[in-house]
């Protein structure tokens, strides 16, 4: 009797020793499967880097950065200028020592607006010259602006300064308004030199005005042929 409770306790401590080895397994099982599942979630995430680097194909696309913009310059001039006004361009950069890509937008202008409106853009380019040597901002105490030096209470009809006072101060503005009264003076006078002196307000033929801008006017005429080469005065 006493034998056989002995061994119906020696079998439940087994069972238990048993039990509890299982479980002891179970949990080391389960900690060592824990390790190495993060240590091989280490190594794949290492893997798709350096994979990413070096070029390997793989089923996650790495994304390009994209390459820096490049800041364009805008292009001011509203035409692209003849090769006789390219040539005048650099004649008129060293004889007035004005930057040639200031002078650019300003020889487009008058190339665009002459033949717009039915006037020699060289003549344009040499009233320019003369009235403020391609300064846009130029103002005589009598109230010309701009770089045709242009009066705006004698041409109302052509701009509307009470709304805006700075328009002669407009390239664009400035040199349309000028060849608009150059072409009305042409029409009524019919002749550019008359014209011209009735541009400066003196109807006099004698005043040096006509045959200064006539002048600057050869001048450019020589350097679109000439290849822009400096020509002295």
């Amino acid at each position: 009797m006493f034998a056989t409770r002995i061994t119906k306790y020696a079998r439940h401590a087994a069972s238990f020793m048993l039990h509890f080895a299982h479980g002891g397994l179970l949990v080391a099982g389960l900690i060592v499967t824990l390790f190495i599942a993060s240590r091989i979630a280490n190594h794949g995430v290492q893997g798709l880097s350096v994979g990413s680097l070096m070029g390997s194909s793989s089923s996650v696309v790495a994304v390009e950065e994209p390459e820096p913009e490049l800041v364009q310059v805008a292009d001011s001039s509203q035409a692209k200028l003849s090769p006789d006004l390219q040539r005048v361009k650099t004649y008129v950069a060293k004889r007035y020592q004005v930057s040639a890509v200031a002078l650019e937008p300003l020889l487009a202008a008058a190339q665009q607006t002459g033949r717009s409106v039915g006037v020699d853009p060289l003549l344009l380019v040499a009233v320019m010259a003369i009235e403020s040597r391609f300064n846009p901002f130029a103002e005589s105490p009598m109230g010309a602006q701009g770089l045709m030096q242009v009066i705006p209470k004698w041409h109302p009809d052509k701009v509307d300064v009470k709304s805006d006072r700075s328009a002669m101060f407009d390239p664009d503005t400035n040199i349309r308004v000028g060849a608009l009264v150059l072409k009305e003076y042409i029409q009524r006078t019919g002749s550019v030199e008359q014209a011209l002196q009735r541009y400066n307000g003196s109807s006099d033929p004698s005043t040096p005005y006509a045959n200064k801008v006539m002048a600057v006017k050869s001048q450019l005429s020589q350097a679109a042929r000439s290849g822009g080469r400096f020509i002295g005065v």
